[in-house]
């Protein structure tokens, strides 16, 4: 693969975790669930993720490539189906649960980018998304810090500095 297909293709996996983070904020915010408070928080960190795609989106265009389109909530649910959502609490926890996945998969990205700007933008999407995990963490109670370090979705691909 070229360097510049690994990098539409890493691209192509943000931009569809992004749409999915703007389809659940759109999905939390027609629960009804949500207070006032809550739901401006949602509507920001919704507008994050849209920052997040228009940014994406222009590089895939940047290298040649077409932006994919976004799926229904409806789409995303069936394929990812989310816990039964009857409170503000379940729907904030299931948002940190997203955030947190996203904030995993940004800074996995990272190191497998070609391109060292790219790589900066997947890092950088990684550090709002850790702050969207931490912000709704801590709505919750908890510790808007639970680890050290952002969680490795692949520990079987560590790399052993000492061999």
């Amino acid at each position: 693969m070229t360097d510049k297909n690994n990098d539409l293709n890493l691209l192509t996996g943000g931009l569809d975790g992004e749409y999915f983070g703007i389809a659940a904020y759109e999905a939390a915010l027609g629960t009804g669930l949500l207070s006032a408070g809550t739901a401006e928080v949602a509507k920001k960190f919704q507008g994050d993720h849209a920052q997040h795609a228009e940014r994406i989106r222009e590089e895939i265009g940047r290298l040649g490539g077409t932006p994919g389109e976004s799926k229904s909530w409806a789409e995303y649910a069936s394929s990812y189906p989310p816990p039964p959502l009857t409170s503000e609490t379940d729907v904030v926890r299931y948002a940190a649960s997203l955030e947190q996945s996203a904030a995993v998969a940004s800074v996995a990205s990272v190191a497998k980018y070609q391109s060292p700007e790219l790589a900066r933008l997947a890092a950088s999407i990684a550090g709002v998304e850790a702050m969207h995990w931490g912000a709704l963490l801590a709505a919750l109670g908890e510790s808007p810090v639970p680890v050290s370090f952002i969680p490795d979705p692949e520990p079987e691909a560590r790399i052993d500095v000492a061999s």
